[in-house]
């Protein structure tokens, strides 16, 4: 859990907590009046991270926010690092206590350029800009975590799978649309559309599919393969995560509460001399890699190895009228700096703000203002990660 350090910088940080949260704790009749002031219906496509971060902040402001998902996840997920900017969303979701009971205290991040020369970053560096610390987590109880976070705060959850259909606007303009048999599983409906339309899901990108939106691709097109280990050195100072630089790509140390994460992305050529399979890959690379085969000499995996394809997607298109798209289905960036989980959940806190902030004839320019934020935040996250990659990083830090 917290640490002491986190403890009292918990109790001395405070979140300011928008206007209409704030009010409810002094009284229910100005909730009421809230609601019916507010009236949206909302239909999130998603219930990920992303889906339900904004799930949870939509309904805590009175919004009639449903998400849909058909629950089919594999067992291991990428993106257990987390980062500072993340716990001030955890605040405001009022769940800190929670993620820190089944995540690790994570005190900063340690980068490993080659055998003689590394990186350590504290994350007091980011002291009166951010939290100086952060957690490490095991995904899955970490997503059901932010899941039922929603439903206590009042969205409500469909299991299905969705389907979607398209429609045309009273302006000529073709958007996407829930088909008539999953708008009947929301019977309060009565089979009208929500006023809002948000594709949470994922790398499947649902409404880029189904209109034909276009994207630009990154240029790294790796994979990566990432299993639990026991019995390897932990990392110092404890919860440490430890970034090693490979020749073709980068491994990473996870400290979790009951095992070691480790995990490469490399080229797919490149992988591919390591051996025929995934577990064959991993190990060799962890192998041959001196600072992990010395700390992972005696490491016995507990979990199959897990592997997904690595590549960036920034969408040309995030929103049209009466739908917009919210975490992966916009957009990401390579992992090495763990900008997932981060640009999930603080795009939702955005996009719940954008929605919250304005009624919905001003929906239009905040959501253009929104993706503008969300790309320049990618773009930069790319920027930086490819510093890392060619080893700028470390020249600076040695000049």
């Amino acid at each position: 859990g917290c640490s002491v350090a986190a403890a009292q910088e918990k109790s001395s940080t405070k979140h300011a907590l928008p206007c209409g949260i704030a009010a409810g704790f002094y009284s229910g009749s100005i909730i009421a009046m809230k609601i019916a002031q507010k009236p949206y219906r909302v239909g999130i496509v998603g219930a990920g991270p992303a889906g339900a971060t904004l799930a949870a902040l939509l309904a805590k402001e009175g919004v009639d926010a449903v998400f849909f998902d058909d629950g089919k996840r594999p067992d291991m997920v990428v993106g257990e690092s987390l980062i500072p900017r993340l716990v001030t969303v955890f605040r405001r979701m009022g769940i800190e206590d929670e993620v820190a009971k089944l995540g690790t205290y994570k005190p900063g991040v340690t980068w490993i350029f080659d055998e003689n020369d590394a990186l350590e970053l504290s994350f007091t560096a980011m002291r009166g800009v951010l939290p100086t610390y952060a957690y490490n987590v095991p995904r899955r109880p970490f997503d059901d975590l932010i899941h039922e976070s929603a439903l206590k705060a009042g969205a409500r959850f469909i299991p299905c799978t969705v389907k979607l259909q398209t429609g045309v606007t009273e302006r000529g303009e073709v958007v996407p649309q829930l088909a008539l048999e999953t708008l009947a599983l929301v019977p309060d409906w009565n089979g009208r559309q929500p006023d809002l339309l948000v594709d949470a899901s994922g790398r499947r990108r649902l409404f880029a599919k189904l209109l034909g939106l276009t994207a630009k691709i990154g240029k790294r097109k790796d994979l990566s393969h990432f299993a639990h280990y026991e019995n390897c050195m932990m990392p110092k100072p404890a919860g440490q995560t430890i970034i090693t630089r490979l020749k073709h790509g980068w491994c990473w140390r996870i400290p979790l509460l009951h095992a070691l994460s480790i995990g490469v992305v490399v080229d797919k050529e490149h992988a591919r001399s390591y051996g025929s399979t995934a577990e064959e890959q991993l190990e060799a690379m962890i192998d041959q890699n001196k600072p992990l085969a010395d700390a992972c000499s005696e490491r016995k995996r507990i979990t199959p190895v897990t592997t997904y394809a690595n590549y960036q997607l920034i969408s040309d298109q995030g929103h049209g009228e009466g739908w917009v798209c919210v975490g992966d289905s916009f957009g990401f960036v390579d992992p090495m700096l763990s900008p997932g989980l981060c640009m999930a959940m603080t795009s939702a806190e955005q996009l719940a703000d954008a929605i919250m902030q304005n009624r919905p004839t001003g929906w239009d320019a905040a959501f253009h203002a929104y993706l503008d934020w969300f790309r320049e935040n990618l773009v930069a996250w790319q920027e930086l990660v490819d510093i890392f990659y060619g080893g700028q990083i470390f020249a600076l830090q040695r000049t």
